[in-house]
């Protein structure tokens, strides 16, 4: 080997030595431990800083550890013996709940129901379900599911009071030619039942046993829950079985 050779080995070796020496001082990477905020001069160390170590009591004897000299992983079991997921295990998939874009108040006691003025008749509710659509005539699913309303007050007006409430002027509701609302109609200017409810976003439906507890709430025209015939029949069905 010749001199300049010799000379390139050295510096190689002296290269790695370093980046040794470097890996056992400097801290891991990732992880800032010299950004925590400094203490003020007037507070004491901690007790665990100026106490003197306690002295060195004699270690209790530690009970032996089974052995597992010669066993495999597919020798120890995962689960124990009885257990209910010891075949094949497969976590559960977590379904996406329903969205809500107010305030869910299901199984809860339904606030009052509370209105300016009725652009119908008003309704009897005693002893009946109620169904509150809060909506508006500027909206276009609210203006879609007048008809959904519509067809629930003729198919179930004995059982369910059907009411569609507007926080709009009366004049702005009854402008409103097509769809219009066979069912009962009621504006609230001041939107008092639809805040207490916390509903930003309409058309949204509330539903109230007879004894003023919210059994169904939502969007009704929402994609995998909507509210349907057979939904609104196994509610009311239900309230038969009570009488």
């Amino acid at each position: 080997m010749n001199r300049t050779s010799e000379h390139a080995m050295r510096r190689v070796y002296l290269s790695v030595a370093l980046l040794v020496v470097a890996a056992g001082v400097l801290p891991a990477v990732g992880c800032d431990q010299t950004a925590q905020a400094p203490r003020p001069a007037t507070e004491a160390p901690a007790a665990a800083e100026t106490q003197a170590p306690p002295q060195a009591q004699a270690a209790e004897p530690r009970p032996a550890e089974p052995s597992v000299t010669g066993a495999s992983a597919k020798d120890i079991p995962r689960f124990a013996a009885g257990s209910p997921f010891a075949t094949d295990y497969k976590p559960p998939v977590v379904k996406e709940g329903k969205r809500l874009w107010a305030r869910s108040c299901l199984w809860a006691e339904a606030p009052k129901l509370v209105v300016e003025k009725w652009l119908s008749e008003k309704p009897e509710t005693r002893g009946k379900y109620v169904l509150v659509e809060f909506w508006a005539t500027w909206c276009s699913p609210s203006r879609r599911s007048i008809a959904l309303l519509n067809r629930f007050h003729e198919k179930f007006g004995k059982e369910l009071a059907v009411i569609a409430v507007s926080d709009e002027t009366e004049a702005a509701v009854r402008r409103l030619k097509d769809p219009q609302a066979a069912c009962y109609s009621a504006i609230d200017t001041q939107g008092r039942m639809k805040d207490e409810l916390g509903v930003f976003g309409i058309p949204h439906v509330i539903i109230i046993e007879p004894g003023g507890f919210v059994v169904w709430e939502g969007f009704p025209l929402l994609p995998g829950h909507e509210l349907t015939d057979e939904k609104i029949e196994k509610i009311l069905a239900v309230g038969r079985k009570k009488k």
